[in-house]
């Protein structure tokens, strides 16, 4: 008789031979084969621009202007606004303006010709060269540049965070040029590993500082050209400053730059004389979380009184200072942000500006207030967003486009008063249904908090049948600086046709709503930005369409921060994120970016730890799926590393796409071929097929809502 321990070992001999004859199963597939993908890849955007005009030219003392739309010319008469063809007189030509070249992303420009093209500053050995155009001997301007200490560059950080795309800046006249001094010796190295799909690997290093430790020290000089002397320009005695935002007065007479303290609480608007390379402070503005790193500043004819954006009262509002006697007048002191300049009519003592001041609080609206600050108001009436403002010159007229999320940009000419004078242009009829889409929903939601309101957007397939329930992607992003909900008529997510619900929002501690609703995550990122995403999903789940079983989160950069936190913090909300380049550890980011929002890690380890998805690892109850590309010198890939090492050494399930070759954008098509199968997957829409198998078939997101 045989005894039954040989009959369980030779059966689970059998079991493992066959186990290991069993075809393996691919967890992801090209974007192609995946169900749905032929309906996604066939969304076209909706043709709504039919309300936009082109060119505008003005006539104001003949009564009559003339715009460009459907390819034509056409004329409006400013008295009665009768539309009629015509093509417009010549336009004059008009002077080119001097545009000095930028480097690659956080990169500085090498060579920087003169606004008189009669020379080139150029970049070369750590040191600051001079080119005639025409040939013959260069001149040095400087020789003490080696290794880490460079005149006429800067280093990464300053590129990426303070758009400091050049570091050398000639004067109007071309007799002077100012340079950076740039002492990156304090910085360490960060070492990226090149190579890695080759046969022999190699190191690649850039100075890179993370939170807590040493900055570049930055210094700046002025050479004379007539003269060939150097002045060191006086920068203050505080090296643990940034120094940027450099530019010449308008007479070229003062440089004036930017001095933030490391905090960047503090921002100063400096001016140096060039001769002396004595610097005094203009303006200093401070606020309790972060300060705007550089404010607007607009020259007036005279050179010398400019327009100077100020967030004193906690939104964004002009005002005009002198160069040498300080502050004029308060122009505008509203509670809400302005945003741009549109036109400044000195003749009249006008100032016209966008501002977003309608109910909508990402509408904007133009307005106009007087340069001696004595009135100001607003001059479009509908509660819609406006864009496209031309003004006439005499400020008797101006043409502007009105638009909303569901509402087809249309274009008119209207009287100061902002009284309607004619139709130029008519929206265009329908342009979602035409296209075969559903037009997205925008969201008014409350934040986390219960009382701020947050607007959103949600899209929804073609074939949306409210009957049915359907998971639900939130496409994240949500961090400083960065706001991705628009107004404007005419966005899709293609993603809708694989038969899911698509939202975004912007949350607490985004741009563009005032800095109490921006500075709402100061110290804590990771809290009170992640709970607004999932105020957004608890929000849309009430709906009965909305499948709140099957929520994922996906983002990249600080989206895919925001998805990890998400599935960390609210594992009742989502169940799904996939998390493109994740900032894992403010510790790991550079210091500029992470500073003004957390400070340093000394001073608010707390902080750190709260919004450390590392730290929180042990809290993943969803699935995760990261991405990320080993050239990546801006989110380092030991971010990933960090994350993954966590997860490993606790033996928690996760899956991981490495891109050799890519940096901070992933242009891989297997980026969103692994995400999408991710999602489609774990949404229960699709079903990996065994590798040489035939693809299954697999039915659509939506279900019908009896069967929940």
């Amino acid at each position: 008789m045989t005894d039954r321990p040989s009959i369980r070992a030779t059966a689970a001999a059998a079991l493992a031979a066959i186990a290991c004859t069993l075809p393996a199963r691919a967890q992801w597939a090209p974007f192609a084969e995946l169900p749905g993908a032929d309906r996604v890849n066939a969304v076209d955007a909706p043709a709504g621009n039919a309300g936009r005009i082109g060119e505008v030219r003005w006539d104001a003392a003949g009564g009559k202007a003339w715009f460009q739309y459907a390819g034509k010319w056409r004329s409006v008469a400013l008295a009665d606004g009768a539309v009629g063809e015509g093509e417009p007189p010549a336009d004059p030509a008009r002077a080119k303006e001097y545009r000095a070249p930028r480097g690659g992303r956080a990169q500085q420009a090498t060579r920087v010709p003169s606004p008189d093209a009669k020379w080139t500053a150029a970049f070369v050995d750590c040191n600051v060269r001079l080119e005639p155009a025409g040939g013959g001997d260069a001149v040095q301007v400087t020789a003490e540049g080696k290794d880490r200490r460079w005149f006429g560059s800067a280093d990464w950080v300053y590129g990426e965070e303070l758009d400091q795309t050049t570091a050398m800046w000639w004067s109007p006249d071309s007799r002077m040029l100012a340079y950076y001094d740039f002492d990156e010796t304090p910085v360490k190295d960060y070492w990226l590993i090149a190579g890695l799909a080759t046969t022999r690997t190699r190191a690649v290093g850039t100075g890179y500082p993370k939170p807590g430790e040493a900055n570049g020290v930055a210094r700046l000089e002025v050479y004379d050209l007539q003269s060939g002397r150097r002045v060191v320009v006086d920068v203050g005695t505080e090296h643990d400053q940034y120094v940027y935002g450099i530019e010449w007065s308008p007479k070229g007479d003062r440089l004036l730059w930017f001095r933030a303290n490391r905090r960047q609480d503090r921002v100063e608007l400096m001016a140096t004389d060039p001769a002396t390379g004595a610097s005094r402070t203009v303006i200093t503005e401070t606020q309790p979380t972060w300060q705007k790193n550089s404010p607007t500043v607009r020259f007036l004819a005279d050179g010398r009184r400019f327009l100077w954006e100020s967030e004193s009262n906690g939104f964004a509002n002009w005002e005009l200072w002198d160069l040498e006697k300080g502050r004029v007048a308060r122009l505008t002191d509203d509670p809400w942000p302005a945003e741009s300049i549109v036109h400044v009519d000195e003749e009249r003592g006008w100032l016209w500006y966008s501002a977003r001041s309608g109910k909508v609080g990402i509408n904007s609206q133009l307005h106009r207030a007087r340069l001696d600050g004595s009135a100001r108001e607003r001059v479009t009436k509908a509660e819609l967003h406006h864009s496209g403002f031309r003004i006439a010159p005499g400020g008797a007229h101006f043409v502007a486009t009105a638009e909303f999320v569901d509402v087809p940009p249309s274009t008119a000419l209207y009287a100061a008063d902002g009284s309607l004078v004619a139709q130029l242009s008519k929206p265009a009829a329908d342009p979602y249904g035409k296209a075969g889409l559903m037009p997205p929903e925008f969201l008014t939601v409350k934040a986390a908090d219960g009382v701020t309101d947050l607007y959103g957007l949600l899209y929804k397939p073609k074939d949306f049948d409210p009957s049915r329930r359907y998971p639900l992607m939130v496409e994240a992003y949500g961090g400083p600086l960065v706001a991705t909900v628009s107004p404007r008529f005419g966005s899709v997510e293609n993603a809708t046709e694989f038969g899911m619900l698509v939202a975004k929002v912007d949350n607490r501690g985004t741009p563009g709503r005032g800095k109490a609703f921006e500075g709402a995550a100061y110290l804590k990122l990771g809290g009170p930005d992640v709970d607004d995403q999932a105020a957004l999903v608890k929000a849309l789940r009430e709906r009965p369409y909305v499948d709140g079983s099957r929520v994922a989160v996906a983002g990249h950069s600080y989206g895919g921060y925001m998805a990890l936190m998400c599935v960390l913090r609210h594992p009742d909300v989502f169940q799904v994120a996939v998390a493109g380049a994740p900032p894992t550890d403010w510790r790991q980011y550079d210091t500029i970016y992470t500073e003004r929002a957390m400070r340093t890690p000394q001073e608010n380890e707390a902080g750190y730890d709260a919004g450390s998805a590392v730290k929180l690892a042990g809290r993943l109850k969803g699935r995760v799926l990261l991405l990320h590309g080993m050239m990546d010198d801006n989110v380092h890939p030991s971010n990933t590393f960090a994350l993954a090492q966590a997860w490993q050494q606790s033996s928690t399930p996760f899956e991981m796409q490495l891109f050799a070759n890519a940096a901070h954008g992933i242009g891989s098509p297997a980026y969103e071929a692994s995400k999408w199968s991710f999602i489609l997957r774990n949404f229960g829409m699709w079903q990996p097929k065994a590798v040489g198998a035939p693809a299954p078939d697999v039915a659509g997101g939506s279900v019908p809502m009896k069967a929940r």
